[in-house]
Order: C-alpha cells, then sequence, then structure tokens
C-alpha cells in the first residue's frame, strides 16, 4: 500500500464510527505502512497520566506482566507527570530522553522495553475533551534508525483522526465477519487447562477484557476463562450424561469484537466404565476441546478488503454503503450527493470489480485470497 493510500485508509479507519476496541488493532497494523516500524501499542492513562491498559499489537508475556503489574516499582521517579506535562503542549515525543537522560539505564527500560526490542520510541499523545486517555507508541529496535522529523510530522497529522476516532460510542450491534483470528484451549473435564495456545491466550484476555487491564492479571502465568467457555464445557458434561442442555456454543460480543466458542469432546469419558468402555477414558482423563473464533464488524472488512481494489476515494464510499444494504437514497443522504449521482458511482463500482448486483458484490468484498490469514 503507498504511503498516501496508506494515510487515507488511516484516515477512513478513524471515521467508521467502530469505537476503539474494534480499529485500534487496525490502526496499529496500519500505521506500518505509513511509518515503518517493528512494533505499535496503545496504551491508555488515567488523567495523572497513569497507564490503565494497553493494547499489544505483539505479545511478550513476561515483559507485559512487569508492565501491567509493576508500575509503582519500575517506574522513574516522577516520570508519568513529566510525561503529562510534555503532552499538555507536545503532540508528540520523539525520545524519552527529552525527559530523563538516564532512561535507557532504567529498570523499567530494561524490564519492558528491552524484552520487546523497543529502543527508539515515537509516542503521540490522544486527548478528549482536553484530558489524557492514552498514548500511541511506534517502536523500532536499537540497531534500526531514529524516527525522523518527517516521521514525527506525518504521525502528528495522524493524531487527530485517531482522536476523532475514539471519541465514537459504538455499541457492540451490527453484522460482524470473520477476522481469521483463531485458538485453541483443551481443558480436562474438570475444567484444568492442559494446554493453551498463544493466540488462544490474548483471545480469551481480549474476550474478558477487552482492551488488556494494568494491575489486574498476571498475563505469564493465569489463564483467564470467560464465563461463557465454562457454560459450554459444562453443556457438553451435561449432553454426555443424557440430560437436556444447549449445544455446546455460544459467542460473546464485547468492543474488542464477537467471540465463537466451540466445545468438543477429544478424549469422552466412559459412560459405563468397563471392558467395552474402547476409546473412552475415565472421568478424570476425559479432554475437552475448545475453538475460539474472532470476529470483527462487518464494516472494518469490508472496508480493508476495498484496499485491494481500484478505486477512488467516493467509490469505496458508495462501494461500503452499497454492501450495508443502503438504497440509493440513503447513500445520496450520506454522502451528500444527488440520486443520480449515486447511480453513476454503483455503475462505475460494478465495472470494476466485474459485478451485477449487491449480492455478488458482498461477496467479491468478503472473499480472502487463498491461504490469507491475520494473525494476533
Amino acid at each position: 500500500m503507498k504511503q498516501a493510500k496508506a494515510q487515507a485508509y488511516i484516515r477512513q479507519l478513524c471515521c467508521l464510527g467502530l469505537g476503539k476496541g474494534a480499529v485500534m488493532p487496525e490502526l496499529l497494523r496500519a500505521l506500518h505502512a505509513v511509518i515503518p516500524s517493528e512494533d505499535n501499542l496503545f496504551i491508555g492513562v488515567d488523567e495523572k497520566p497513569f497507564p490503565t491498559s494497553i493494547i499489544p499489537e505483539h505479545v511478550v508475556p513476561e515483559a507485559l506482566d512487569v508492565y501491567m503489574n509493576a508500575q509503582a516499582q519500575i517506574a522513574m521517579p516522577g516520570f508519568y507527570i513529566q510525561l503529562g506535562q510534555w503532552f499538555s503542549t507536545h503532540r508528540v515525543l520523539p525520545d524519552f530522553r527529552i525527559l530523563n537522560e538516564q532512561f535507557y539505564r532504567s529498570d523499567f527500560y530494561h524490564l519492558v522495553l528491552r524484552p520487546y526490542k523497543h529502543y527508539h520510541i515515537l509516542q503521540g499523545g490522544i486527548r478528549l475533551n482536553g484530558l489524557p486517555v492514552g498514548t500511541l507508541n511506534l517502536c523500532r529496535p536499537q540497531h534500526q534508525r531514529p524516527f525522523s522529523a518527517d516521521d514525527q510530522q506525518q504521525f502528528e497529522r495522524l493524531l487527530s483522526y485517531v482522536e476523532h476516532g475514539m471519541q465514537t460510542r459504538s455499541g457492540t450491534d451490527g453484522e460482524y465477519a470473520d477476522s481469521g483470528q483463531a485458538g485453541m484451549v483443551i481443558l480436562k473435564r474438570c475444567g484444568t487447562v492442559v494446554y493453551l495456545s498463544d493466540s488462544a491466550r490474548t483471545l480469551l484476555l481480549l474476550a474478558t477484557y477487552g482492551a488488556l487491564p494494568v494491575g489486574q492479571v498476571r498475563f505469564a502465568h493465569e489463564i483467564v476463562l470467560p464465563p461463557a467457555l465454562r457454560q459450554i464445557c459444562h453443556n457438553l458434561d451435561q449432553i454426555f450424561q443424557g440430560r437436556e442442555a444447549p449445544p455446546p456454543i455460544c459467542s460473546h460480543t464485547n468492543p474488542s469484537g464477537r467471540f465463537v466458542f466451540r466445545a468438543y469432546w477429544l478424549q469422552p469419558p466412559a459412560a459405563n466404565p468397563g471392558p467395552d468402555a474402547t476409546g473412552h477414558y475415565p472421568a478424570g482423563d476425559a479432554l475437552i476441546g475448545v475453538t475460539i473464533e474472532h470476529q470483527e464488524p462487518l464494516r472494518l472488512e469490508l472496508h480493508r478488503n476495498l484496499q485491494g481494489w481500484r478505486l477512488s476515494a467516493r467509490e469505496q464510499e458508495v462501494c461500503l454503503a452499497l454492501a450495508e444494504g443502503l438504497s440509493h437514497i440513503a447513500i445520496a443522504a450520506r454522502l451528500h450527493i444527488g440520486p443520480q449521482t449515486v447511480v453513476t458511482y454503483v455503475r462505475r463500482v460494478y465495472e470494476k470489480l466485474g459485478v451485477h448486483s449487491r449480492e455478488e458484490l458482498l461477496k467479491k468484498l468478503l472473499l480472502l485470497e487463498p491461504n490469507v490469514t491475520r494473525k494476533i
């Protein structure tokens, strides 16, 4: 994606009205095409501004645990006060050494940032109604060049759009589409976890908390099992015992998306233990497998996939509205153009995408290339 188009994509992304939970993970990925970096993350803060939550692009559990649970012990004296003072008059902090020349000798750097290979950090302050709500952080390892003045200017121009996107108070209603993120949990019948994929750990935390909360979770050690997951395992066990129970599948929706849980027996317990119970296991050894699938708002999926087609910005807007099922009159009202102009744009969109109806359009926009899967 060329830089100008990547910038336009981010601006549009922040204007979809989806809210922080849905937009921020996509924004962290999209920023790489505008300002190259190795890793990006969003840190939610309170008015002090002390960290309250984190949305990471990548996860290093041990370093994340230190950051989330040992702030008071590792933070440099007065660091967050200095940070708040800086962002009260500046939009971007290009180097932590501006606040403290000894920053790279601190415990904070060695215990939190160094395991992530975060050395050069471009930090942007996010404020709503004059109060700090978070920082957006672009990170590079030590062997790469520092962020330039041009990087800083481009980043600063995008921050206003990020703030606009975070002001949206979007609910959890609406259509969802598969994001390509999935994981697997294997539990004993009693509920003890015996296997957890890395992606499943992250999805479980997102399903439970949305943004990861500071000071509440031992990320590297604790395994969070949402009530919805425990319930479907109970349903599976009840079905096996011959009792009436709902199917062992359920979904949970929060600002981070929709999470679908499905439970199956991997090693079913023997209903009547004995010599004929071939292929079954004692109750204590029975294993349940739970798959977790993440879904994201359909608008986000469509908006991302639109970037693969040679459509103008206005054609993309019309295309997105068509895929959402809006009538020509509703599209005209949304985009402040005439109905006949909408007809012209619709014809262009159909021609460029090689489709003849809304149904064909939606199917084409949701069709990912083979073997394309987005991972956490």
